[in-house]
């Protein structure tokens, strides 16, 4: 189909409006990405995590226990990981919860996202191996136990996205 359009009308420069930011902004023809992030594990890398998993707890070498804690971003401002004060870094928080109370140490923390591996595309960023502190005294306290991990991310810009997880815990083989 072919549509002519006069020069100086009303949809041409809608038209070319459109074309134009979206190429300065980079986004999509279809507009702005809708803020997600998807919750995993995995140490050096991002492993997705699906409802029904077993997950290993781990021992720390300060004898607590805790589990990693993985993201895959997109939607969000994610600011600069090798600059802590960025005012553009996000704040990301964790969650454990078992029979409905939360089982988790750590508070919110506010940190840039490393830029995603092209082969996890159409995410952009990620947060890899984040120690998930648990608030336990020994490992066989969630051994076999059904837990919810939630994560959240917050930009700066006021967007959020959250995601979540039902899994098993066991203790890691190597814990003492």
């Amino acid at each position: 189909m072919l549509v002519i359009l006069r020069r100086g009308s009303r949809p041409v420069r809608r038209l070319l409006f459109v074309f134009v930011m979206t190429t300065l902004l980079g986004c999509p023809p279809g507009g702005p990405v809708e803020p997600s992030i998807l919750l995993g594990s995995g140490e050096v890398e991002f492993e997705l995590v699906e409802d029904g998993q077993v997950l290993q707890v781990i021992q720390g070498p300060q004898n607590g226990f805790h589990v990693l804690g993985s993201l895959l971003v997109q939607g969000l401002q994610t600011g600069d990981p090798n600059d802590l004060s960025n005012p553009f870094n996000p704040t990301t928080s964790f969650d454990v919860f078992h029979e409905g109370d939360s089982v988790i140490l750590i508070e919110p923390f506010t940190q840039g996202l490393d830029e995603a591996p092209a082969v996890d595309a159409p995410w952009s960023h990620q947060l890899v191996g984040r120690f998930v502190a648990l608030d336990i005294a020994a490992d066989d306290v969630l051994d076999g136990e059904v837990v919810t991990i939630t994560a959240r991310v917050d930009d700066v810009n006021g967007l959020s996205a959250v995601d979540e997880v039902t899994v098993e815990l066991e203790p890691h083989p190597f814990n003492q």
